[in-house]
């Protein structure tokens, strides 16, 4: 697939993100299974595989399998229709021809049964995340026959994917006469019934999305897993396949080097995104690393000087990481809002004791922007972006007042106009003990002169919740705000899942999603004091204390003071090499609370290379590991799993196996050479120094190169010993 070319199209017909990385997973998925698309559309294939891909209401009537060689989940006769849909928007990209979007006046009724059918397959939530619609506001439309109700206009919109060569409108193309009353119009010619219900439909008749029956699906319950195994036998390679499958609900990479690669590809997008983080554990881990702790933060003075420090908690990885889970699912409208990435800025409108300047607050929101004031001064010439050009023309307009770069009259403009971004937070004060109002920034800085010469700028703003009374700040920020204009808060201070839950509860504006799955690895978990680590958390690891589970906790983190829950969607995975420490010696509490999953050797993936048997060599070396030592100091497969020459399986023996196999013995040769034979290890005799009376000792040596016969004499079921001076 061209992913790139094939993304930058698919922006290019105006599709949001979500459905941009939608199609691009069928895509991937696709490839799985049938190979490589363009080679597909070059040898003629792409119309074999639609009509493979074929599946009627008469085959699901029949209750046929899916014909797909990939498994779905759900309504197969669904999803293969979007599956066939995908394939005709790669095949349209590739001949470089722009979507057809079918006409209003084509839709039937049998491409409305169709939208309504897929509705009773994912639900109201998920016609929301796959297609951007947003929770119904006041039309519904009822299905005869059965007299459930279905959101009106999104059923209109799905119905254009069901029509030939019809693709499904998003939430944003119901505007300039396609709203609702269009939507409306399309389904009375039908002979629907509309009914207006507001926006809560009567649940008896409101289908909703039916419980888990496939394997992947139980991915809405919290997963705590642990892959053990000795050294090499796949766990980093397993981990990134179980997080991705955790995020994704599929994860069928097959075992080759392009499955890996593939694998890797998207492991790291979902890394970038900041929906899986990693963490290696160590001796000196612990809970102040992990979950929060004081970190030195300098105090400066009004003009920005540093006059000290003071300790201030500091977020660890697995704080942060639970925050980002917990606002990952919250959407305003129609749009996905990121809480997480977003830069939060404190703002006043106006003076709280100052009746005469209520106007600022409530004209801001009634008009959605934010009023700024600090003097009559047009700051929209390109040069003002340097905060040196804003101060010396505010010295040139007040020449009688001292001025400095870093006082508020300066400070405030520049950060108006220049820091604050668009896509950044406000939360709007309401004197320093109480917030009022929470927004995002929209558009870019503009001069709008008043009559009176105050509150001339302004910046374009969605406000997304407000209150006029205001709440409490201090669970927002609980060191609470200070006597500045506009400033950005600390991000270590911030309680964004707050921020997420003001604007979700908003009526009619924020919905909150479904929740994107987030994976935490620990690599290494058993390496440090798991106790330590976790502290007072290791109880909330427990699926059913989850947050929004049924017997779910919070605790009081001892340092920000602010309620913690870990969020259901939030999944751990961590790694252990039983080499360094054995799963009896790991802490009970730990032990309760994961699955632990054993990764052990695989010697059946090795091939024959070269006439050396990568099975038997395997499989011989943990034998006499595991009679010298224990079966939790084996080595794994993937020592070997990517040679392809006899030479790389002697570096792999030299650099790597007889390494690790002097730390297991401590550097006792003869247990070495007794697991590898005198292939691989050449044994001499010393004599005594003169005038010394003792025996003689021995000397070892790695050979270099290794014997001729050094596999069939590991392998053999008789090891030669060594013979003095054998060469």
């Amino acid at each position: 697939m061209r992913e790139a070319e094939f993304r930058a199209w698919l922006e290019a017909q105006d599709y949001e993100d979500a459905t941009i990385v939608m199609q691009i997973n069928r895509v991937r998925r696709i490839e799985q299974s049938y190979g490589d698309i363009d080679a597909l559309i070059e040898n003629g294939g792409l119309e074999k595989l639609q009509q493979e891909l074929a599946y009627s209401k008469a085959d699901e009537r029949a209750g046929k399998p899916n014909p797909a060689e990939f498994p779905v989940n759900g309504n197969v006769y669904n999803n293969m229709a979007t599956y066939r849909k995908t394939l005709d928007y790669y095949r349209q990209f590739a001949s470089g021809d722009e979507i057809q979007k079918a006409d209003g006046q084509n839709i039937t009724a049998a491409a409305i049964e169709a939208a309504m059918d897929e509705f009773d397959t994912i639900g109201l939530e998920g016609f929301k995340s796959q297609y951007g619609f947003g929770t119904p506001q006041k039309y519904w439309v009822k299905r005869p026959g059965n007299g459930k109700l279905y959101p009106a206009k999104a059923v209109v919109g799905v119905s254009y994917g069901h029509v030939p060569s019809g693709v499904p409108l998003k939430a944003s193309d119901f505007y300039g006469g396609q709203g609702e009353q269009a939507a409306n119009g399309i389904l009375r010619k039908l002979g629907y019934e509309i009914v207006s219900r507001g926006a809560t439909a009567p649940e008896a008749h409101v289908p909703v999305k039916p419980e888990p029956k496939h394997e992947s699906d139980f991915m809405a319950m919290p997963t705590n897993l642990i892959l053990y195994g000795p050294p090499g036998t796949g766990k980093t390679y397993r981990t990134a396949l179980e997080a991705v499958r955790l995020c994704d609900g599929i994860a069928s990479y097959p075992e080759t080097k392009d499955g890996r690669a593939a694998l890797m590809a998207r492991y790291n997008e979902l890394v970038a995104d900041k929906r899986i983080a990693f963490v290696t554990f160590h001796q000196s881990y612990g809970y102040e690393d992990f979950v929060e702790g004081l970190r030195p933060v300098p105090i400066g003075n009004s003009d920005g000087e540093s006059v000290g420090f003071h300790l201030q908690p500091q977020p660890g990885i697995f704080r942060l990481i639970a925050e980002r889970a917990e606002t990952g699912g919250l959407a305003v409208g129609s749009e996905p809002l990121n809480i997480a990435d977003r830069a939060v800025y404190k703002m006043s409108l106006g003076e709280v004791a100052d009746s005469a300047s209520d106007f600022v607050f409530t004209e801001s929101l009634q008009n959605n922007y934010a009023l700024f004031g600090f003097r009559d001064i047009d700051w929209t010439d390109p040069r003002f972006s340097d905060r040196e050009e804003i101060f010396s023309e505010v010295k040139k307009e007040f020449p009688d007042v001292d001025v400095t770069p870093n006082k508020g009259m300066v400070q405030s403009p520049d950060v108006f106009r220049n820091q604050l971004e668009i896509g950044d937070i406000l939360i709007v004060a309401k004197g320093n003990h109480r917030f009022r109002a929470i927004g995002i920034v929209e558009g870019e800085y503009e001069y709008a002169p008043r009559p009176d010469g105050r509150y001339c700028h302004r910046r374009k703003v969605r406000w997304l919740w407000h209150d006029k009374d205001g709440l409490d700040v201090s669970e927002l920020y609980p060191p609470k705000f200070i006597q500045k204009t506009l400033y950005r808060l600390k991000d270590a201070e911030l309680n964004r899942p707050l921020i997420a839950r003001l604007v979700s509860e908003t009526v009619g504006d924020g919905a909150e999603g479904e929740p994107l799955p987030h994976v935490l690895i620990i690599d290494e978990i058993n390496r440090a004091n798991v106790s330590k680590v976790f502290g007072e958390l290791i109880t909330l690891l427990e699926p059913d204390k989850r947050a929004g589970m049924d017997n779910a906790l919070s605790v009081t983190l001892p340092y920000s003071k602010r309620q913690f829950s870990v969020p259901a969607n939030l999944h751990i995975i961590g790694t252990m090499n039983t080499a360094d420490r054995s799963i009896a010696l790991l802490d009970t509490a730990l032990r309760r609370r994961f699955n632990f999953r054993e990764m052990a050797p695989e010697p059946e993936l090795l091939p024959v290379i070269e006439d050396i048997d990568l099975k038997a060599v395997l499989t011989t070396i943990n034998q006499r590991i595991e009679y010298l030592i224990d079966r939790e100091h084996r080595i794994g497969h993937a020592f070997f799993i990517g040679c392809e020459t006899a030479e790389q399986v002697h570096d792999a023996m030299r650099d790597k196996v007889i390494p690790l196999l002097q730390e297991y013995f401590f550097e006792d040769w003869s247990r070495i050479h007794a697991v590898l034979g005198n292939g691989f290890i050449r044994e001499d005799k010393l004599d005594p120094p003169p005038g010394i009376e003792g025996d003689r000792v021995s000397s070892w040596s790695v050979l270099a190169p290794f014997k001729a016969d050094a596999f069939e004499r590991l392998t053999a079921k008789v090891v030669d010993m060594a013979v003095e001076g054998d060469e």
